[in-house]
């Protein structure tokens, strides 16, 4: 008897079996049947295909939903965030259990950058405005690092392919909600006030959208250009490239663009072999000039009227430095100005993590209040990468978020410069300029506290690690 062949039609027969019985399920609303099955198959997955479980967690992500519980005071992306959870579980317990875990990812400098950062977070916990909060935003950051950076350090490890196949995964899903929300734009007649909102339920508003499209381009361009991509598959890439600038466009986010463009600035310069040391120094000298005539360019832009607008490009790019009239420029230097105050106060431990939408309301100055401005704790928070954290977690915290982005961008950007595998020197480039379009979107969003953006974030901090790691082992070896 051939036990091969019938197992295979056996296995068949309960995927049709299960099949059939949540849809009777779902349609006469017995809910806990199909919750029970995925909650089954999640821990199949888990036990015997992790892989796969990755897989399935990149390609849920675009298309996660938050639901929030007002009782527990609890949000989650679903299912998203379960499955994060999930990893997160399995690789501590892994942990416990042998206590092994890669010596060269444990000691590189981008895994304890990392570690220095979750400790010191931890730490505000304790001095927090408000415990509970902080200690939940500090758990979503663990399950956020564990699941998408050490354990995609563990699918990738032995074969670096399978990172393609994960971003694969979450772009394809992100390519059906660009698709989805493009068709909905466009119903609308592309409407001004509709593109702000014209994503939801999937990302919360343009500039989250537009600001994954921005990561994804250098990566998917990326992939094309890798030597062993087949040509059905830059077939696949060019399409997928195509649909995201569309979307990319659509979003009519001015930071995505502009971070799109610093990412170019960025190539540029790599071509050009200017040293990394000239670009951390420029960067340096352009928030010195910012500091040394903030007076004059803030009076230079409070003359400008132009609103952002999606009827004309240049209009619209021309709002960016509007600081009078427009109200998300505007309410943006309120969120920024009421951190500075914030830090003012509390320069060494900060606020608290999570904690600056909830006290940020008494330090708001009234000549920088827009018609968006809250005073409840529902607007959102700082509205950067950088000055936010300072606010929550003090300049300690601050000096952990620059050195995570020097550490990262240092190995990506060397990696790529010393490597001589031809696939190396590209992945390690476009992971580089992907998390470069982040950083420059950072000055004036903030996206890290969601599972969207988190999961490629920490994704690309784990391919720079494992590249620079297996170019180190190999150099030694030579």
């Amino acid at each position: 008897m051939d036990w091969k062949k019938h197992s295979r039609w056996l296995l068949i027969g309960v995927a049709i079996a299960v099949i059939l019985l949540n849809g009777w399920a779902i349609f006469n609303e017995y809910l806990f049947i199909p919750l029970l099955s995925v909650g089954l198959i999640l821990a199949y997955l888990l036990i015997f295909r992790v892989d796969l479980t990755m897989y399935l967690m990149a390609f849920c992500t675009p298309f996660s939903i938050v639901l929030e519980n007002d009782k527990v005071q609890l949000s989650l992306s679903l299912p998203a965030e379960i499955i994060m959870i999930a990893l997160t579980f399995l690789f501590l317990c892994r942990i416990c259990y042998d206590l092994r875990f890669k010596k060269g990812i444990l000691s590189h400098p981008i895994t304890i950058a990392i570690f220095c950062y979750l400790t010191w977070m931890f730490f505000c916990c304790i001095t927090s405005e408000i415990p509970l909060v902080s200690f939940k935003f500090w758990l979503s950051k663990i399950w956020f690092v564990c699941s998408s950076y050490f354990m995609v350090i563990h699918l990738i490890d032995k074969d670096i392919r399978k990172w393609t196949t994960y971003f694969d995964c979450y772009a394809v899903a992100l390519a059906c909600v660009v698709v989805i929300t493009t068709i909905k734009h466009a119903a609308a007649g592309f409407g001004d006030h509709i593109a702000h909102w014209v994503m939801e339920p999937f990302y919360n508003d343009h500039t989250a959208y537009g600001a994954i499209l921005a990561l994804f381009i250098p990566v998917i361009v990326g992939f094309f250009f890798l030597p062993e991509t087949k040509k059905g598959m830059r077939v696949f890439y060019g399409i997928l490239t195509l649909i995201f600038l569309v979307g990319f466009y659509l979003s009519f986010s001015r930071a995505a663009w502009l971070s799109l463009v610093g990412a170019i600035g960025v190539w540029c310069l790599v071509k050009l072999h200017i040293r990394f040391t000239w670009v951390v120094a420029g960067v340096a000298f352009l928030g010195l000039f910012f500091l040394a005539f903030s007076d004059d360019i803030l009076y230079t832009m409070s003359r400008n009227s132009q609103d952002s607008s999606t009827k004309s490009l240049s209009d619209h790019l021309q709002s960016i430095s509007n600081i009078s009239t427009d109200a998300s420029n505007v309410e943006r230097l309120n969120r920024w100005n009421s951190a500075f105050a914030m830090i003012k106060e509390r320069p060494v431990v900060g606020w608290g993590p999570g904690c600056y939408q909830f006290c940020y309301a008494p330090f708001q100055d009234y000549r920088y209040q827009t018609i968006i401005s809250t005073d409840f704790g529902d607007g959102g928070n700082a509205h950067s990468e950088f000055i936010g954290p300072t606010a929550e977690t003090g300049f300690i915290g601050l000096a952990t978020v620059l050195a995570l982005m020097i550490v990262v961008l240092y190995y990506g950007l060397t990696t790529y410069k010393r490597s001589k595998d031809a696939a190396t020197r590209r992945l390690a480039l476009c992971a580089t300029l992907a998390l470069i379009t982040y950083y420059i979107h950072g000055t004036m969003n903030n996206f890290l506290d969601t599972d969207k953006l988190s999961l490629p974030f920490w994704g690309l901090f784990a391919l720079i690690t494992v590249l620079s790691n297996e170019n180190r082992s190999r150099t030694a070896l030579q």
